[in-house]
């Protein structure tokens, strides 16, 4: 066999190489791809599922602290004198009358021209020195939010909406 042939044949086999760890690096590089969609794939089921599971924690949350508020409704005396030192006169009272001046804490819309408002005083439950349960409605539709608050010296009043739904 003469040189040229020789070398022909090595070019021949050095391409045929080439394309064999082509077509390998290829296949490797779409599997890994496909394993790759299919993982994206299922963290967006995960995380569907994970927000699901998280906007039912948060009903069971305002739920459950409906039923406190039922089953023990009203400050502690210690919570009372806390609340009185930074301001609050009557506690309950004041933080019920606040509440009711801040509808725009209430993020539903009414329905049918009515306009949502924490309407009944005797529905706005005081768990805690720190939260309070609170029943608003429009007149047609009504939900339940869960507020965390804050009082600063003076009797200046925050408040946080935790959570809230409409039944």
């Amino acid at each position: 066999m003469t040189n040229s042939r020789k070398a022909l044949r090595i070019e021949a086999l050095v391409w045929m190489l080439v394309m064999v760890a082509a077509i390998v690096l290829s296949t490797v590089l779409l599997l890994r791809n496909n394993r790759l969609e299919n993982d994206l794939s299922q963290l967006r089921v995960d995380c569907q599922t994970l927000a699901a599971e998280t906007a039912d924690l948060r009903r069971q949350l305002v739920e459950e602290a409906r039923q406190h508020a039922l089953n023990r409704p009203g400050l502690l005396p210690w919570e009372i004198e806390r609340l009185q030192k930074k301001g609050l006169e009557d506690p309950v009272n004041d933080l019920v009358s606040d509440l009711q001046e801040h509808p725009e804490l209430i993020s539903h819309s009414g329905v049918l021209g009515g306009t949502m408002a924490f309407g009944f005083p005797e529905k706005i439950q005081v768990l805690t020195d720190r939260y309070v349960l609170a029943y608003f409605e429009d007149g047609h539709i009504a939900g339940w939010m869960l507020l965390e608050y804050q009082v600063a010296r003076g009797g200046l009043i925050t408040w946080r909406v935790i959570d809230s739904y409409v039944e």
